[in-house]
Formats: structure tokens, sequence, C-alpha cells
């Protein structure tokens, strides 16, 4: 069996489907996996009847479908809209279980000297764009790729001078500072502690380093964990090449659970 605490740089091949609805719960990250990666946060492209499509995917694992992701659940909801699904926002710090948003207990304004600080650095560095997550803060520097070693050093500095209990997350030409009590890792247990994703294998799909909590929270569990994208170094059991396989993947779990019915 794999060390969930060693990354590995070569993939099993993809498990088989489960024999029902009722066997697996689904999560499924946003940028990256169900969307390709854009140049600003809200340029995005939500392909055409995607929303519909896990909507249904969700109907047949009985609700047990949920998107993690960086994005807040209110700008995951406008992308998706008019569906609304189960969602763990912002890395975990917002997580929409049974129709009720929960937040992290932790005061958001401890970021105050980030926002103004990432501002600042985005007035300074043309390109680069700040966003403000209300529990994260983020540099967006996917336009100037050459600042973002020095968007790094600002954020550990920031961070340190703060709290240990900040978290500096190095990302796909993204820092961010955010609290570290929150991870896509606390996210996928805390579903599993709920209905309808109690009693299920998890198995979570995402592509970026900020996914790997979660591939090891589902590695330990008995899960399965694929990465998105470009083979590299991940604690993923398996891989699929990019969005279109990601898509691929997702369409074909729905068709062979259409068909178990």
């Amino acid at each position: 069996m794999h060390d969930a605490t060693v990354p590995r740089s070569q993939f099993n091949p993809l498990p088989e489907f489960p024999r029902d609805g009722s066997a697996w719960a689904v999560f499924l990250d946003v940028d990256g996996t169900l969307l390709e990666i854009a140049p600003a946060p809200n340029q995005v492209v939500v392909p055409v009847g995607l929303g519909s499509r896990l909507a249904a995917l969700e109907q047949q694992l009985d609700g047990a479908l949920a998107l993690i992701s960086g994005r807040s659940v209110g700008d995951i909801d406008r992308l998706f809209a008019p569906h609304r699904f189960s969602i763990g926002g912002v890395h975990g710090a917002e997580l929409r279980i049974g129709g009720t948003v929960r937040h992290l207990e932790v005061d958001p304004t401890r970021l105050d000297p980030v926002r103004q600080a990432f501002h600042d650095f985005t007035v300074t560095h043309p390109g680069t764009l700040w966003e403000d997550k209300r529990f994260a803060v983020t540099i967006h520097h996917r336009q100037r790729p050459e600042v973002g070693a020095e968007a790094r050093t600002l954020a550990s500095a920031l961070a340190r001078e703060i709290g240990e209990d900040l978290q500096v997350i190095d990302g796909k030409m993204v820092v961010e500072i955010r609290f570290g009590a929150a991870t896509k890792g606390t996210a996928v247990k805390t579903f599993v502690d709920h209905p309808p994703f109690a009693a299920r294998t998890p198995v979570y799909l995402g592509d970026d380093r900020t996914d790997e909590d979660a591939f090891t929270w589902v590695n330990d569990h008995g899960g399965i964990s694929i990465v998105v994208g470009a083979a590299r170094p991940s604690h993923a059991a398996h891989r699929l090449e990019g969005v279109p396989e990601a898509h691929g993947w997702i369409e074909g779990l729905a068709r062979h659970l259409q068909s178990v019915r």
C-alpha cells in the first residue's frame, strides 16, 4: 500500500465504478478540475450543461456529491446557478451541508493587515490581482509569474507577524493566507461525518497543491484520490490528464450508475 505521507510520481490505473449510487461520496475541486483555469477568477467559463450534469450525478449518488474549492460558497453558487450544491468553500472555512452554511469560528478581521498589504502589492505590481474571501486573502499573479517569489515572501512575513494559526498557500499562480484550521481535508472529513456522505467510500478529484490535504485524508480513510492535470509528485493514487478527462470520468460514472439502477 502506498504511504499517504509520501508524494508519488507514479499512479495506479483508475478504479472501477461502484456497484451502485450508494457506494461512493464524490468530492470535486472546481478550478483546474471542473473548469479550465483562467487568467483571473472572474474569467472562468462554465461549460454549457455542466451544472445540470453535476445535478443529475448528485441525484444518482443520493445527494452524496460536494464541490470543494478555494472559492467562496457564494461565488460557486453564482458560477453554477440555478443549481445549489453541497459546498466546501474557502478551503473548508465555509461549509454548506444540508442547506445550512457553517463558518470557521475565527475573527476574519485579523486578516485586515493582509488585505491592505495585498492591495498595496497589486497597486505596485500591475497585472496582479488580490481577492478577499473573508477567511482567506489571495494574490493572483498568473499574468506576472515573475513576481511570485516576492508575493510569497510578503505573505510569509505577514503570517509570521499576525499569528501561528495562519497558513501560506502557494498554489497555481496564486499566493494565499488562510486560517490553517480549515483545509480541503477537514472539509471532506466534516462532510463524511454527515448523511448522505457518511458510510460511503470518499472519492476526491483535484488538481492543485491545496488538494493534497484532501488526497491524504481520503487515502488514510480507504478512499479514492485522483489528481487532475500534468503528472507531478502527488499524494493522489490515480491521475486524469486534464479537465476534459475529468468531465469524461464524471460522465462515465453517471452512465454507469444509470445502467445499474
